[in-house]
């Protein structure tokens, strides 16, 4: 699994991972064109993998495994949307 990191979303990775706080990608909602991903602080499971992006270690949820080929990460500091964005790159 690929990821590709803005370098904003990078700076905020690098918080969490230096607070010592695990940092997994997750389903966090669905709307009217599917399910929203989104980085959570949450221990990994037993059936999930950690994977390498840029020297960060990211937890793939379980029901993403298989479903996604990476994912583009980005952080806001929008008003109406702050925090992390991420677009997955779907497998065929």
């Amino acid at each position: 699994m690929e990821f590709k990191l803005s370098d904003k979303a990078k700076e905020k990775l690098m918080e969490l991972k230096n607070s010592n706080e695990p940092i997994k990608l997750k389903i966090t909602g669905f709307s009217w064109c599917g399910a929203e991903l989104g980085i959570v602080s949450e221990k990994q499971s037993e059936n999930e993998k950690i994977y390498d992006a840029e020297g960060i270690d990211i937890i793939v949820s379980e029901e993403l495994e298989g479903a996604i080929k990476g994912a583009d990460i980005d952080y806001s500091t929008n008003f109406f949307k702050k925090g992390f964005e991420v677009t997955p790159r779907y497998t065929k």
